[in-house]
C-alpha cells in the first residue's frame, strides 16, 4: 500500500490555523448553548408608555421595597443613578417628552437613558436588551433593526408635517440598555428597566471561559506545531554534535516532513563525503607508515654494526623516535580511540593506578579524591589521555598532584604541577598536532607533539573538554567530563 506524501510545512501551518479557527468557533457555539446570551424584550412603544404610566401612578409603600413586574424591574430610589440621554439620545428625548405628556409632569421629573445596541458589546453583556417597535406585527433583520424603517414618515418630516417626537415614535429602536425614572410627589423616584431573566455571573463566566478556552486552543496548537518543527531540528543538532565526536557517520532517518527529509539527506551525504575524505588520507598515511617501517628496520640493523658505541646509541634513539612519531601520527589520524566500545570504568581506580605507576618510575605523583567513581568511557583511550597529561606534568613540572571530584552533574579531574605552564595566548596552539612550545618543550625532552592533541581528542569524544588554569598552587590542566557518562 502506497503511503501518501506528507504535506509541506507551509500546508501544515495553514491546516493548523484552520483547525484553530474551527475549534474556537465550536467552543463559542458550545458556550452559547450551555449559557445562552441574554434575551431581547420586544415591546410596542405604546405598551411601554402605558406600563410606565401605570407603574409611576401606583401607590408604593416604602416598606414594600423594590417591586418586580413580569417585564420590568421597578425600584424606589431617592435619586436615579443615571443621567438623561445616552448614546441613543434622540430616542431618550422623544420617550422623555412622551412620558412627561402622558403623566402630566414636567420634563425634568422624567429621566430616560437609552444606550444603542452594539453587537460587539451588548450582546455579550448580562443585561436584557430591548427592541421598541412602533406597531406589531413586524419582521426585523439585523440591518433593519438599527436603521429607519418608515420612509413615508421621513418624507412627512421633511415636509414639516410631523414633529421630531412623532418621527422618533415611528422608528424601530434596538437598545442595549434602557433606564426610565419618574419623580413621585414625595420626591422619590420610580426607576424601571427590563427584567433580567438569568444570573449575570453566568454570562461573565461564559466570557471568561471563552477567553481561557481560546487561549488554551492556541497554546495546544502552538505547542503541537513547535514540537513538530523543533523535534527534527533537535535530531539534526544531535547528529551534528555526534559527528564532531564519533568517527562513524550518524545517519538521520525517519524524517517525514519533506523539508526536513531534504535537509537530512544532504546532511547524510555530507557525513559520508567527510568520512570518505578522512579515510582516503588515513590510507595514504598508513601506506607511508608501512613503507617507512622497512627502511627504519634496515637502519636499526645497520646501527648494530656501527663501531662507535655513542653513535650507535644515538642512531638507535633517532630510529625509535621516528617509529614513535609514525605510530602516534597513524593512531591520531585513524581515530582508534573512537572505535573502542564504551563500558563502565572505575575512574578513581584508573587514576590511582596511573599515579602508582609513575611513582614506581621515580616520579613524584600524588592522588586526591574518592576511592571509587564509576563512569562510562572507552577504557584504553581514557587511560592513554590521562597518562599523557600526567606524563607532561612530570616532564615539565616536576611533582604532580591529581585531584578527582564530582562537580554538579559532571566529573572534574585537576592535574596540577609546579612547572612554568603554558601562557594563555599559547593555550590553543599547544593542542595543535606536532606542535612544541619553545618555552616549555624541546626535542631533547622527548615526545612527538601529539600528546595534548590526542588527549583532547579523547576527552572531546566523551563530550568533555580540557582547559588550562594558572593559580597560586601551580599550573593546572583541568579535564571536565559530562554527567551523562557518570554512573550514579
Amino acid at each position: 500500500m502506497t503511503r501518501l506524501p506528507r504535506p509541506k510545512l507551509s500546508a501544515r501551518l495553514a491546516i493548523a490555523i484552520i483547525l484553530v479557527v474551527i475549534a474556537s468557533f465550536a467552543l463559542d457555539q458550545a458556550l452559547r448553548t450551555l449559557i445562552p446570551p441574554p434575551p431581547f424584550l420586544v415591546a410596542q412603544r405604546a405598551w411601554l408608555v402605558d406600563a410606565v404610566v401605570r407603574v409611576a401612578r401606583a401607590d408604593w409603600a416604602e416598606s414594600e421595597g423594590p417591586a418586580v413586574g413580569h417585564f420590568l424591574e421597578v425600584q424606589l430610589q431617592p435619586e436615579p443613578a443615571f443621567s438623561q440621554g445616552g448614546s441613543s439620545d434622540r430616542f431618550a428625548l422623544s420617550l422623555q417628552a412622551t412620558l412627561a405628556a402622558a403623566l402630566g409632569k414636567p420634563v425634568a421629573d422624567v429621566r430616560v437613558r437609552a444606550e444603542t445596541f452594539s453587537d460587539n458589546f451588548w450582546e455579550r453583556s448580562a443585561s436584557t436588551s430591548m427592541v421598541v417597535i412602533p406597531r406589531p406585527p413586524i419582521l426585523l433583520s439585523p440591518q433593519e433593526a438599527a436603521s429607519d424603517r418608515w420612509e413615508p414618515e421621513r418624507f412627512d418630516r421633511l415636509r414639516g408635517l410631523l414633529s421630531a417626537e412623532e418621527v422618533e415614535a415611528g422608528r424601530t429602536s434596538v437598545l442595549g440598555r434602557l433606564d426610565i425614572a419618574v419623580r413621585r410627589d414625595d420626591g422619590r423616584w420610580v426607576v424601571m428597566n427590563p427584567r433580567r431573566t438569568s444570573d449575570a455571573r453566568w454570562h461573565y463566566m461564559r466570557n471568561l471561559l471563552a477567553i481561557a478556552g481560546n487561549l488554551l486552543i492556541l497554546a495546544i496548537f502552538s505547542i503541537w506545531m513547535a514540537r513538530s518543527i523543533i523535534a527534527p531540528l533537535s535530531r539534526l543538532a544531535s547528529a551534528a554534535e555526534r559527528m564532531g565526536r564519533e568517527r562513524e557517520p550518524t545517519l538521520i532517518t525517519g524524517m517525514r516532513q519533506p523539508e526536513f527529509a531534504a535537509i537530512a539527506d544532504t546532511f547524510n551525504a555530507m557525513q559520508l563525503r567527510l568520512k570518505r575524505y578522512v579515510d582516503e588520507r588515513v590510507q595514504v598515511l598508513a601506506a607511508i607508515s608501512h613503507d617507512l617501517r622497512t627502511p627504519l628496520t634496515r637502519l636499526r640493523l645497520l646501527a648494530e654494526y656501527v663501531p662507535d658505541e655513542e653513535q650507535r646509541i644515538q642512531l638507535k634513539a633517532n630510529v625509535a623516535e621516528m617509529e614513535a612519531m609514525v605510530a602516534d601520527a597513524l593512531a591520531f589520524m585513524r581515530g582508534e580511540v573512537r572505535s573502542e566500545a564504551m563500558e563502565p570504568v572505575d575512574l578513581a581506580a584508573l587514576l590511582i593506578s596511573l599515579a602508582d605507576t609513575r611513582k614506581d618510575m621515580g616520579e613524584d605523583v600524588a592522588y586526591e579524591g574518592p576511592d571509587h567513581l564509576d563512569i562510562l568511557c572507552r577504557p584504553l583511550a581514557m587511560r592513554r589521555a590521562l597518562d599523557n597529561l600526567i606524563a607532561n606534568g612530570c616532564r615539565y613540572g616536576g611533582s604532580v598532584r591529581v585531584a578527582l571530584r564530582v562537580e554538579g552533574d559532571g566529573v572534574v579531574i585537576d592535574i596540577v604541577d609546579r612547572g612554568p605552564g603554558i601562557a594563555p595566548e599559547d593555550a590553543e596552539r599547544a593542542f595543535a598536532p606536532f606542535e612544541r612550545l619553545d618555552s616549555s618543550r624541546s626535542r631533547e625532552t622527548g615526545g612527538t607533539g601529539l600528546g595534548l592533541a590526542i588527549s583532547r581528542d579523547v576527552v572531546r569524544s566523551h563530550g568533555g573538554e580540557i582547559a588550562f588554569h594558572r593559580g597560586t598552587g601551580g599550573f593546572t590542566v583541568r579535564v571536565i567530563l559530562p554527567g551523562a557518562i557518570a554512573i550514579k
